[in-house]
């Protein structure tokens, strides 16, 4: 049975490559490629960077060297359309070659077909192929209102245990897998259907694998279904259902295909350690001119996985809504969303974790003048850890509630006033977050960080220059220490030769005193200026040469002695 099933598993995989294939040839015959293009011939693109870095400071303990070099580059050969690219850099302390043809791909295209060879990544659904890489074939045909997609590839190659690198982590069987989705779309309507199926060659590896790696062969099968309808003009309704066939140690089968007259068991050819999952999302709503409203619900089941993807969250279930309002012809928005989600649904946990999420989002824009937006959210997460009994022993310690919560929000108000040749702005942004945390009725952490901005800014548009000036302030309470930061900065640029030569000085004086007591003091200044030269021939490329000074002046405080840093770097760059 386990044979034949292999030799099913090998068909699929031959006739999807025999597809894809037939489908390049008849892409590769016709001369109008939307990519591959036997008239462009070789172009090379590609750029140069040569970055100087020189250090100076008065604090021994930071080692950092006096002068550092960079040197970036990259070339991209194109070669009938397709791209084959190279890079390389270089410092004074190490050098490194990149070739990326170890992952590089090919995408190919005519009209409404489309192949991916090679190293490439699809994403049919969420709890399906979820955008894995994988190198393989695949391919996307979009005829009309029509969406079919296929791949066949590697997703994961297999990795030996190296006791000498102790790449334990790294370890990994090679994993084969192929899929597929089917979808129709209208103006109202998406309908689709996906089907993907992984599986680890526990052959790969030709040493043993220390218990420690905790590294087992495994294999999935999953499938889903998607529908998306509007009616009404505003209505919609959308679901999901995907049902997962998951084996998370494929040495140990429990004998031949399970003895049962049920045709899903037939049709995925279960065995007695297979496990059968499923997951559902679903939303209904209304969004008219003025206002909407989003119910939404999701269920994950416990020990739902999908070899599709790289990360899933299972074992959930959560509820949601979310309205919106536009008023006075759209000029104010209001949304907020309101969600409650839980865990542990088959009761095996040790512990039940609930969760609520709010948020409410507000924002105003006049047209030119006035803009502003105000933010709030509510995170709270109750966990009751379940008393554990044992037959001598028992310890009240073992049942416990605890309670986390975290609200933020956000506030800013801008003006901006002038005409074309002068303008003006003005703006103010504040923030508030605390978050607190209980156990049993016991107050464990607690924090409130407040933190808020003012500047002023005039731009003079004929002669490209620009200044503003700004204060900036910080207060944090956590852990047992307050800390207040706060400093006025000024900044201007100015633009000369057309603007090909571009100059920036700013200047910034910093403050912290850490529970009543000054911490530090620093006084930051920089100047930067940046010229571009246009190539005589295109042949040559675009060239353009910065530099850049930064001084850091660090006061005598009770904590801290006087020093500085001085930090410089000269740059240039080509791009052709």
């Amino acid at each position: 049975m386990e044979a034949r099933k292999e030799n099913m598993y090998s068909i699929k995989s031959v006739l999807l490559t025999g597809l894809c294939a037939i489908l390049f040839s008849v892409g590769a015959m016709a001369q109008d490629l939307d990519q591959i293009s036997f008239k462009k011939g070789l172009t090379m693109s590609g750029g140069l960077n040569v970055n100087n870095t020189f250090y100076s400071g008065s604090d021994s303990l930071i080692k950092r060297d006096p002068y550092q070099l960079i040197l970036n580059g990259n070339v991209n050969f194109n070669l009938w359309g397709v791209d084959m690219p190279f890079s390389f850099s270089y410092t004074n302390s190490s050098k490194s070659y990149t070739q990326p043809f170890n992952k590089f791909q090919l995408a190919p295209k005519y009209k409404w077909v489309k192949l991916y060879l090679l190293d490439a990544s699809m994403n049919f659904s969420q709890y399906t192929l979820a955008g894995h890489n994988f190198r393989g074939v695949g391919m996307e045909l979009t005829p009309g209102n029509w969406y079919i997609g296929a791949m066949y590839g590697r997703l994961l190659k297999a990795v030996e245990y190296d006791p000498i690198e102790d790449n334990i982590q790294d370890v990994a069987y090679k994993r084969m897998g192929y899929g597929m989705k089917v979808g129709y779309t209208l103006p109202s309507t998406d309908v689709n259907v996906t089907y993907f199926s992984a599986k680890d060659d526990e052959n790969s590896l030709e040493y043993m694998v220390p218990a420690e790696a905790d590294l087992h062969p495994q294999r999935n099968t999953a499938v889903s279904a998607y529908l998306r309808q509007a009616f009404l003009k505003y209505f919609y309704v959308q679901a999901e259902y995907a049902f997962s066939v998951y084996n998370s140690e494929i040495r140990n089968e429990s004998g031949d295909t399970a003895k049962t007259s049920n045709f899903i068991d037939k049709v995925f050819n279960k065995k007695g350690n297979d496990r059968y999952v499923d997951a559902v999302s679903a939303s209904v709503g209304y969004q008219g001119p003025v206002w909407g409203l989003a119910l939404c619900y999701e269920r994950v089941a416990p020990d739902y996985q999908t070899l599709g993807g790289y990360y899933f969250t299972n074992d959930l279930e959560n509820y949601s809504i979310a309205p919106n309002v536009k008023l006075f012809q759209g000029k104010l928005s209001l949304s907020g969303k309101l969600g409650f989600e839980y865990n542990n649904l088959n009761n095996q946990r040790a512990d039940d974790t609930r969760r609520i999420v709010s948020s409410a989002n507000a924002s105003f824009s006049s047209g030119k003048a006035w803009t502003a937006s105000l933010s709030y959210s509510n995170f709270s997460t109750y966990t009751k850890y379940k008393k554990t009994a044992y037959p001598y022993y028992t310890d009240d310690l073992d049942s416990l509630n605890f309670y986390q919560v975290t609200q933020s929000y956000n506030a800013m108000v801008g003006y901006a006033f002038g005409s074309e040749t002068l303008t003006h702005s003005i703006s103010l942004n504040s923030a508030y977050q605390k978050g607190n945390s209980e156990k049993e009725d016991v107050r464990m952490n607690m924090s409130d960080i407040v933190s808020g901005s003012l500047s002023y800014s005039e731009s003079f548009v004929p002669v490209a220059f620009t200044w503003a000036a700004f204060a900036a302030v910080n207060y944090a309470d956590a852990g047992g220490m307050e800390s207040l930061y706060w400093g006025p900065g000024l900044n201007c640029s100015k633009g000369f030769l057309k603007n090909k030569l571009n100059t920036s000085l700013s200047c910034a004086y910093n403050r912290n005193r850490v529970n009543g007591k000054d911490a530090s003091s620093l006084l930051n200044s920089s100047l930067s200026l940046q010229y571009l030269l246009d190539a005589i021939d295109k042949k040559f490329g675009n060239h353009s040469l910065s530099a850049s000074a930064n001084m850091t002046n660090r006061f005598r405080t009770s904590a801290s002695n006087k020093g500085y840093e001085f930090l410089a770097t000269l740059n240039y760059g080509i791009t052709f």
